[in-house]
């Protein structure tokens, strides 16, 4: 599964919430969490009474197991190139030094402990992925774009309402939030006073059938 921790923010407008931050994600098993990366909403607070926003400058992996991909990001574009090179020594050392030690783990316990379970065999620890090492979101969508068949990619529908009604939005915001659910998509909400707006995000695939469905019978 991904991997995230849920951090607690203060806005300068004074508002108290909390955000989740990801460390790993998985998207064999969370496929819209692609389409959070490919809009640019990966670990980013938004403040949900003023709408502020912030990046949150915290490395994670991707991995998508399917694209044979996975990938180190790290939250600076701008790194220099010494702080570069380092950072792309240590973590090669440490993904082969990972995989050794498991494929070692495996032996040991089907010979000692009776084939106790772990995380991976040997045949998959041999099967990983080269580790990608990225610096910024950017680059991040580039090579997740680079994989990606067109019906595949980021497509993006926007809805609203110009209803100023707290609870007719509330209601017309949890209605899309469960179909995104539904459709392993995800949102964003643009709140302004004389219109409610929520960006439906998934695959070209996906929003191209909900489009249909909302197109005028007959």
């Amino acid at each position: 599964m991904s991997r995230s921790t849920t951090h607690t923010f203060t806005c300068p407008c004074g508002e108290v919430f909390s955000c989740k931050t990801y460390e790993y994600i998985n998207i064999a098993q969370e496929p819209r969490l692609r389409y959070v990366v490919l809009a640019g909403l990966i670990n980013v607070s938004v403040c949900p009474n003023c709408g502020r926003r912030a990046a949150i400058a915290t490395p994670f992996i991707y991995s998508d197991p399917d694209h044979n991909l996975l990938a180190y990001v790290h939250p600076r574009s701008d790194a220099p190139e010494d702080a570069r090179l380092l950072i792309l020594e240590k973590l090669r050392e440490v993904y082969k030094d990972a995989a050794t030690v498991r494929m070692m783990q495996d032996e040991e316990s089907d010979e000692e402990n009776g084939g106790r379970q772990v995380d991976i065999t040997p045949a998959q620890a041999r099967e990983l992925p080269p580790l990608q090492v990225v610096f910024g979101l950017d680059q991040l969508n580039e090579l997740i774009n680079g994989i990606l068949t067109q019906d595949e990619k980021l497509g993006r529908i926007a809805l609203n309402t110009q209803s100023r009604n707290e609870a007719e939005r509330g209601q017309f915001h949890d209605i899309l939030r469960k179909l995104a659910s539904e459709m392993d998509c995800c949102i964003e909400v643009e709140d302004l006073p004389d219109e409610y707006t929520v960006w439906l995000y998934g695959s070209r695939r996906q929003i191209s059938a909900f489009m249909r469905e909302l197109a005028p019978k007959g």
